[in-house]
């Protein structure tokens, strides 16, 4: 099934597309004591098969007359995957052992034709095409092989990030020469290549560059776990305008679904609703315009962004540029 959330007539619901297009009011239809958001429907659980024969009958309404919201709004946790891609990794001096992750604010979320604002002073900001994962099912210390029976659905998700908010946000801390013990170890690991920087420590904070307001597009459908065969072999198509610039593969993120699952559980409980973002498909289409995802800097583009999973539909965000 495919839900969604929208607002319609100054109402804000959610609903369930049935067979013919049209979109099924769930509140309405479930009545009386009906769970006030999806999220809260997803805690409550729902009976799938129960459900279905019922929206035969009743009223539908037309996707194209609904303004869209994030089909979670108010989600407890929203958890990216840094780097989880073969280009960043095969880069790096020490590439990651496991997943390694950060967090994005609730507001962030906005939803399907919502626009995504960059300010004229966040520098660079570029989209970062993504598949989202819905928990439906609490658990912590999840084995990895059991990890997909925790899951509700799937969605579009649009990780916007600033590299430009970035570099305000980062940090060089030089460790003085008789420096010791904890110092020691938090240096040993790296590469060093310049011996006038043995002593530095470079650190870079993400909340502002990943979580400002309308940083992250989400939508336009939730579709539940049992309409997708395998998270892990999912196309992922990017559109800058009608432009197809970049076209990848959840096939070629380092870290899958289930392993991603259970890492973050080993150490945060994952509850209903929570949403984990698994990291950039960015391999550049056949005569791209852009080589790298640094190089569709939102603010000089201006035109609409698009991303396409197929089962997952169309996710559209118009980009509105603020002086």
């Amino acid at each position: 099934m495919k839900f969604c959330s929208y607002e319609t007539q100054g109402r804000r619901s959610y609903g369930v597309q049935r067979e013919d297009g049209l979109v099924v009011d769930l509140r309405a239809l479930l009545g009386l004591g009906a769970p006030p958001t999806l999220e809260d429907l997803i805690e409550a659980g729902l009976d799938l098969a129960a459900l279905a024969p019922r929206l035969q009958g009743a009223p539908g309404l037309d996707p194209a007359t609904l303004t869209w919201l994030p089909p979670l709004r108010r989600p407890g946790k929203i958890i990216g995957v840094a780097i989880n891609n073969r280009m960043g990794q095969a880069a790096a001096f020490r590439p990651f052992a496991d997943p390694a992750f950060f967090f994005k604010p609730s507001t962030s979320l906005v939803g399907h034709g919502q626009p995504v604002v960059v300010r004229g002073d966040y520098g660079l900001t570029h989209p970062e095409p993504e598949l989202a994962v819905v928990i439906g099912k609490a658990g912590r210390a999840i084995p990895e092989n059991q990890a997909l029976s925790h899951v509700f659905g799937y969605a579009i998700i649009n990780d916007i990030t600033s590299p430009g908010l970035k570099e305000k946000d980062s940090i060089e801390i030089v460790t003085p020469p008789q420096a010791t013990g904890g110092y020691s170890d938090l240096l040993a690991w790296r590469q060093v290549r310049d011996p006038d920087h043995a002593r530095s420590i470079y650190l870079t904070y993400h909340a502002r560059s990943k979580g400002s307001d309308t940083f992250g597009p989400m939508g336009p459908w939730l579709v539940t776990a049992d309409e997708i065969a395998d998270p892990n072999a999912l196309p992922i198509l990017s559109y800058d305008g009608d432009e197809l610039v970049f076209e990848d593969s959840t096939a070629n993120l380092t870290f899958s679904v289930q392993r991603i699952i259970a890492h973050v559980s080993a150490y945060m409980t994952l509850e209903p609703g929570d949403i984990i973002h698994c990291g950039t498909a960015m391999k550049p289409a056949e005569g791209g315009r852009y080589r790298t995802l640094t190089g569709w800097d939102l603010a000089r583009s201006g035109r609409p962004m698009a991303i396409e999973i197929p089962g997952l539909g169309r996710l559209v965000n118009p980009v509105v540029v603020e002086p």
